[in-house]
């Protein structure tokens, strides 16, 4: 194969989650030699006019080489997007979703979208995820270990316990819903105004109090309203709010997982990328963990060439099974 023809488009991948689109253009190796991000997530596309976003972000991709596949992974297969890709059960490698795919056409080509997967939460309850499968395999074809418990910190958080490269547990989240919900609507919005947790790679220590909040007596909702009574008696800085509610609510998620976290004697994997790994991973050492990182976006990227390459028939030696 020469140099030019390992550098020719083979797929589109899309990552479409609740709040933003990300495309990329990728080879036939996996590499990405294009890409584009959108904001527009499924809940800001206009009258449910999905084949238009798709054309605004990759047409001209499409229009250049029309017959590469599409295929996208997310909250677009949900009840809430384009089509709903119904829920597998049981074996769900790369070969299973890449069995399962869901079409829909556009006015130029079809598209195809990656179903979830359902599965038992770590109560025993159900539980679904849409999106992070991808992620997973993804990060398994990047080396990832097969044994271990697995966070994908987002606006409703993944932990998955993987056991043989076998999924056997995921627990959900809605720590970052929930912080956006407060920050916007809550008696804490009028002291947040606005403002964001402090970006970048140093945190505050108002984020590690946070952290240690969660850990006290009282439970979650106390503890969100005694954020409140600290800055009007002084104990907080206003400027803090928001880096302590951070630090409040992923430390609660935390602790719900603590039995898993203790019990746990496999590695501990956190799937993230940017400020949002930073969070992460500074609280689970703050309470005594040390996880080994994989960026979120590359895994996902390789979950979806993963899945392609067994749609379009090559080998992809990645399992998993809820």
């Amino acid at each position: 194969m020469t140099q030019a023809m390992k550098n020719d488009p083979a797929m589109i991948g899309i990552d479409w989650g609740t709040s933003s689109l990300r495309a990329y253009l990728m080879s036939a190796q996996g590499d990405v030699l294009d890409r584009v991000a959108r904001t527009s997530g499924i809940l800001n596309v206009p009258d449910g006019d999905f084949a238009f976003v798709l054309e605004e972000a990759c047409g001209k991709w499409m229009e250049r080489w029309p017959h590469l596949p599409i295929l996208m992974c997310g909250m677009i297969g949900s009840r809430q997007g384009w089509r709903e890709a119904p829920y597998l059960t049981g074996s769900a490698g790369p070969r299973e979703l890449a069995d399962s795919l869901v079409t829909v056409t556009t006015g130029r080509q079809k598209v195809q979208i990656v179903p979830g997967l359902q599965s038992l939460s770590f109560s025993g309850n159900p539980d679904v995820m849409r999106g992070e499968e991808t992620i997973l395999i993804g990060a398994l074809a990047l080396g990832a270990p097969k044994d271990g418990l697995y966070c994908l910190p987002g606006t409703h958080s993944k932990w998955v316990r993987m056991v043989d490269g076998r999924i056997s547990a995921f627990s959900t989240f809605l720590t970052g819903e929930i912080f956006d919900s407060l920050s916007r609507r809550s008696i804490l919005s009028a002291l947040i105004d606005g403002s964001t947790p402090a970006a970048g790679q140093t945190v505050p220590d108002a984020f590690a109090d946070g952290v240690d909040l969660a850990t006290r007596e009282g439970g979650l909702l106390h503890q969100l309203f005694s954020i409140r009574a600290q800055v009007l008696t002084g104990h907080l800085d206003e400027a803090c709010v928001a880096d302590t509610l951070s630090g409040l609510l992923i430390g609660s998620e935390l602790t719900s997982v603590r039995r898993q976290l203790e019990d746990h004697h496999e590695k501990l994997v956190l799937v993230a990328s940017g400020s949002m790994a930073d969070r992460y991973r500074i609280a689970l050492s703050h309470l005594g963990h040390v996880p080994m990182l994989q960026d979120a976006e590359t895994a996902c990227r390789q979950g979806l060439w993963a899945i392609a390459g067994e749609a379009l028939g090559t080998s992809v030696p990645v399992a998993m099974t809820t």
